[in-house]
């Protein structure tokens, strides 16, 4: 967005400082109008929280305009349709917009103050939705996702100052390597089951909390402050395309001096238990099944009889399936929805359609229908083929796969288990009846394609491969039970060996180093013309299933959070609310879009942290840090200092009055005529 400079209010403190508030307006072409400042012209209110890890504190502000114009062009309807700069000597001091349709005027003089409020810019990520970084769900880095959430506040920050606290490991630390942009969660943690996206605050204030650090906006300038970290942080510009690295030093609150006498301080209690609770989202079904029930009807061909025989059927348009069907002698791919509008018979389509179908005898006087649910595919007895046509890619044509996308997330130490029964049939009017055949010569094997990410599981040389012509397995079913006609299983690939109880058929298995991505599953037609005499057949009970290992199973219940806590201190009263993370580590967990990854695996209790020179997991990171500051009681002071650039949200202070004793800065009122800075200030 290009903004420019609708009104300017110059004033002065007390002190003789110069200021000047920009109001801008996206896309405002004309010239600046000077308005006259109100008293206490500009003041900014920090958020203020006794918690030191609270994940965000940004601010919100008062301007104040003397005049006859009620400004009613100032009154937004979104929340960045007007941004407010406030600069002293042509440097920024807060950035923010002009909350919507919030400002108050008296309305019986004929001059009055105008006073509008405005919200800090990172505030307004309240109101903006999370936006995919493309048509489909990715892994996206943590480093993406906070400059994400820091463009999309369209503040144009002067600095942005990142901790350097984390790693991989100590020698990756001192080569000042950044580690966000080595770990990466899974874009659809930010969106609902029914597809509504989470807003960019939340989403910034849950990445704070992975990492125990507090978003603060200031001066102009963007912070993630970690109270516990004294040493270097990364001064980013705020394009975020270079840094250096910088400290910063105490300050004294004698020597910034007093611009008040509403000095008083508090004490703070400590905490008896600290708990955090991991929020896992949980992916549902991996892999849905089709419920005919609930399926759409199209147009039924008649009923199929001969002689005493009759073979009913009722054909469904597929919702979780994609089914290919293709035009007689033309191999292009066409979905199944399109033949609504086609003036054929349903049951002569070549590919895969949903049906309901029974075989009965007329001699056996049935009352009601007792259909089988199953795929129907029918291929042609020609050297034309289309279907199984081998000079197609891959040598053969899909006929399933899962309409929807499947859940982008990262899966590891498990397996996934593919079955299903076919019944091979004859005719060719695909009656669901006489449908034995002489002796088979060869086993049928009907060839699927399974991929997460860009890796595809070669069933022939049990890999993982990136190469997708070679990422195809098959499923693959006896000539001789064929033969004797009805319905036969695949044959499982299970061996006692295997520890995945409870499923069984082809199976494919995971390494314990995490896969992630999109999960994408495809079924091809038979692909050889051996069976001559086959005119299609049908797929009946498709089933694909996931299958934690049987060791991680007794580690969790399944499909659950997870909460950890300690004792802060027994001898306290006050137990601290649950902490809930929405993005978190594994640890042996479900499948579940929180989990974040780190470098080649999970996120674990493999993350380097400099506070204590060790690996942490961040959930017990958080309650060992709550440990150290809270198992004693905390001095909370609130003075009027004057307003000083000596404090930041990260500058440690000190009173004269309190030996060894040092305060953070958590907030408070700047009044910037008056030079005065009323701070809010607790024990680090």
């Amino acid at each position: 967005m290009s903004y420019n400079t609708i009104y300017t209010v110059p004033f002065k403190s007390y002190n003789n400082t110069t200021y000047q508030v920009d109001i801008q307006q996206e896309g405002f072409t004309g010239e600046a109008v000077e308005l006259i400042g109100g008293t206490s012209p500009f003041t900014v209110t920090i958020d203020d929280e006794d918690f030191l890890y609270t994940p965000i504190r940004f601010s919100s502000a008062k301007l104040k305009v003397v005049g006859d114009d009620y400004l009613q062009n100032l009154l937004s309807t979104n929340y960045q349709q007007y941004r407010v700069l406030l600069k002293c000597e042509g440097v920024v001091l807060w950035r923010g917009f002009i909350k919507p349709e919030m400002y108050t005027q008296d309305y019986t003089s004929v001059k009055f103050e105008l006073s509008v409020e405005c919200l800090s810019a990172m505030s307004t990520l309240e109101f903006l939705d999370y936006k995919k970084e493309s048509d489909s769900y990715v892994f996206i880095t943590l480093w993406n996702l906070l400059k994400k959430c820091v463009s999309a506040a369209n503040a144009e920050y002067t600095y942005i100052y990142i901790p350097h606290v984390y790693s991989t490991d100590l020698d990756t630390y001192d080569s000042l390597t950044n580690v966000l942009e080595n770990m990466k969660v899974s874009e659809q943690n930010f969106f609902d089951e029914e597809g509504k996206a989470l807003k960019l605050k939340d989403v910034l204030e849950e990445l704070c909390k992975l990492l125990n650090w507090t978003c603060v906006d200031w001066k102009g300038d963007l912070y993630f402050v970690d109270i516990d970290h004294k040493g270097q942080y990364y001064e980013y510009t705020g394009d975020f395309t270079s840094y250096q690295m910088v400290s910063f030093s105490e300050a004294n609150i004698q020597d910034i001096g007093f611009a008040g006498s509403d000095n008083t301080l508090d004490g703070l209690g400590g905490y008896s238990k600290a708990s955090v609770k991991t929020s896992n989202y949980n992916v549902s079904d991996i892999f849905p099944t089709e419920d005919f029930d609930k399926l759409s009807s199209m147009q039924s061909p008649s009923n199929i009889i001969d002689g005493d025989n009759i073979s009913v059927k009722r054909f469904y348009f597929p919702s979780v399936y994609k089914l290919y069907h293709y035009s007689d002698y033309v191999g292009v791919p066409e979905v199944s929805e399109s033949i609504a509008s086609m003036a054929v018979d349903v049951n002569s389509l070549l590919g895969a359609m949903p049906v309901k179908v029974q075989s009965y005898k007329k001699s056996d006087n049935i009352t009601n229908y007792n259909f089988e649910e199953a795929i129907q595919v029918r291929r042609m007895g020609s050297t034309i083929d289309p279907i199984s046509n081998n000079k197609v890619e891959l040598g053969r044509f899909p006929i399933l796969e899962f309409k929807s996308k499947l859940p982008v997330a990262s899966y590891a130490s498990a397996a996934i288990a593919v079955s299903c029964s076919i019944r091979l049939i004859k005719r060719q009017d695909m009656a669901y009846f006489d449908d034995t055949f002489e002796s088979l010569n060869s086993n049928m094997s009907i060839y699927c394609q399974l991929s997460i990410g860009d890796k595809y599981w070669d069933g022939f040389n049990k890999i993982w491969t990136t190469d997708a012509s070679k990422g195809l397995f098959m499923l693959v079913f006896n000539k001789d039970e064929l033969s004797k006609g009805g319905y036969v299983n695949n044959m499982s690939t299970k061996t006692l060996e295997m520890p995945y109880s409870g499923v069984d058929g082809h199976m494919i298995i995971l390494p314990e180093i995490p896969l992630s991505g999109e999960l994408k599953f495809k079924m091809f037609a038979i692909d050889t013309l051996t069976f001559s005499q086959i005119t299609g057949y049908y797929i009946k009970g498709l089933k694909v299933s996931y299958k934690k290992l049987d060791s991680l199973e007794d580690k969790t219940s399944e499909k659950s959070d997870r909460i950890y806590s300690n004792v802060v201190n027994s001898s306290f009263v006050n137990e601290l609310d649950e902490i809930e993370f929405k993005m978190s580590s594994w640890n042996n967990d479900d499948v579940c879009f929180a989990k974040v990854l780190l470098g080649s695996g999970f996120l674990k209790d493999n993350l380097y942290c400099s506070i204590y020179n060790s690996l942490v997991r961040p959930e017990e990171n958080l309650i060992r840090r709550i440990i150290d500051q809270y198992s004693a009681t905390k001095i909370k002071l609130n003075q009027v200092l004057i307003y000083s650039p000596l404090i930041t949200p990260v500058s440690l202070l000190s009173d004269n009055y309190m030996t060894n004793k040092r305060f953070i800065n958590t907030g408070g009122e700047i009044d910037f005529e008056a030079d005065r800075f009323e701070v809010k200030m607790i024990e680090a």
